[in-house]
């Protein structure tokens, strides 16, 4: 079972006579199938917040029943229910299958977002990146259980900014079934900044949190990432970067205990860049929050990747905000605990020149990889088209701890549009792990409207 969140009614806050309105979300589903001999089938069930399965149009019936040939994945866009819906999804298969999600806000300038599918729920949900400031985090919650889900959201504001402490939220969820609270409707009109623990006392739970920023109504940023179910001791971070043409970083770990913490972020260099000293966070409290925000400019240009490791059996989880506040570019992806790592990653959806012939703009991914244990490595892509486009060579980089694989321009013979996936292996076998970023090239000059979203590889 995969499990997918499509952001669904809003719970109100008992405090609040409206809940404030929900962002206009809109979503697409990519589903790969691991397997590279049999083929995939797959059954899709989409739940309304009640737990009931949605009605969907002709010619469909809920659950859809669908295949995924082998190694090739199956994009649903737009997704089979009405123009409306708003609820959860859960994915089925007899094969292995792994799943990302593009999250849009319909505006005049469309924001993007990608997060990824989860296998199964957990008794906690961790969310280290909660805000309520010029950004305003929308979150939701999904019993993945078969059996009614009850929890306690528990928000702990960031240590040391002064931030009020938000009164404890119950929720009871029926299997399936996902509740959506939007930050806007807690702590008055007051900022807030700070992490999530959700605890579940029956059933399982899954989450994904959307950093969304109105201050441009026309031109919305949405930043959406995957709710952690348990940490780790370290994580590491593929992709880190400051002042590089405007882009930066923000690293954000939040502390899961048993205690209080130093956090550490330790970084290891892409080729061409020099050494940079570590970051040390002490006194981080139980499920408080470390975080540490590169500059857009006024610094060297520096790309690599990083470690977090935190002191003595405390573990955490970190989530990596990627950021070109000049073009209102904003995503987030979710830090790796080492353990899960492995020498091949699975990248469900890969591009280049997407986009239709009356439209300049075109969208493209980007691939950073990096080691586990900060060595050199050596990595094979290989590339797996969807139906009607090309198989294309593999493609072979080395000679550093993090490596960058851009499908940008040249990425096929001719240069033409390219949709597909890929599988990327260490060619020594050392555990690795990627996070893919989707852009769009041919902008305007002087544009301002989010075309970034990211997502984290497949440890297969």
């Amino acid at each position: 079972m995969l499990v997918v969140f499509l952001l669904g009614a809003v719970a109100t806050s008992p405090k609040a006579v409206y809940a404030a309105a929900l962002p206009a979300y809109e979503s697409s589903i990519q589903v790969q199938n691991l397997d590279t001999v049999a083929v995939a089938n797959i059954s899709i069930a989409y739940y309304n917040p009640d737990g009931s399965l949605a009605v969907l149009p002709a010619p469909y019936t809920n659950p859809v029943a669908d295949t995924v040939q082998p190694g090739s994945s199956n994009t649903y866009l737009p997704i089979h229910p009405d123009v409306g819906f708003k609820g959860s999804v859960v994915v089925s298969s007899d094969k292995q299958i792994a799943i990302i999600s593009n999250l849009t806000i319909a505006a005049t300038n469309r924001a993007l977002g990608t997060y990824t599918g989860v296998s199964q729920g957990g008794a906690a949900v961790y969310f280290p990146l909660v805000d309520k400031r010029n950004n305003v985090s929308v979150f939701s919650i999904q019993n993945a259980s078969a059996v009614v889900a009850n929890y306690v959201i528990d928000f702990v504001p960031l240590p040391g900014g002064g931030y009020a402490d938000i009164a404890d939220i119950p929720g009871t969820l029926q299997p399936g079934a996902a509740a959506t609270y939007n930050m806007a409707d807690y702590n008055g009109t007051t900022n807030w900044l700070g992490s999530i623990k959700v605890t579940a006392s029956t059933g399982q739970i899954a989450g994904v949190l959307s950093n969304v920023n109105f201050r441009v109504p026309e031109s919305p940023t949405n930043a959406v990432y995957t709710g952690f179910n348990s940490g780790s001791n370290s994580v590491i971070v593929p992709l880190v970067m400051e002042a590089n043409n405007g882009n930066r970083t923000g690293t954000n770990c939040q502390n899961l205990g048993p205690g209080t913490a130093t956090i550490t972020m330790s970084y290891s260099p892409s080729a061409g860049y020099p050494d940079r000293p570590d970051d040390v966070f002490v006194d981080i409290p139980m499920n408080g929050l470390a975080s540490k925000t590169f500059l857009d400019y006024g610094a060297p240009k520096w790309i690599g990747s990083a470690t977090v490791t935190a002191s003595g059996s405390n573990t955490i989880v970190c989530v990596v905000n990627q950021t070109r506040p000049e073009r209102k570019n904003s995503n987030i992806y979710e830090g790796f605990d080492p353990s899960s790592a492995s020498p091949a990653v699975v990248l469900p959806l890969i591009m280049t020149k997407n986009g239709n012939a009356s439209n300049p703009t075109k969208t493209f991914t980007s691939i950073n990889i990096a080691s586990v244990d900060g060595t050199n490595i050596s990595v094979t892509c290989d590339w797996k088209p969807m139906a009607g486009y090309p198989d294309l060579p593999d493609t072979t980089k080395s000679g550093a701890p993090a490596l960058q694989f851009n499908q940008q321009t040249n990425f096929t013979p001719d240069n033409t549009k390219w949709i597909g996936s890929a599988v990327c292996t260490e060619n020594g076998a050392k555990s690795i792990v990627a996070v893919v970023n989707q852009s769009r090239e041919a902008m305007p000059t002087g544009y301002q409207r989010d075309v970034t979203s990211a997502y984290d590889g497949f440890n297969n």
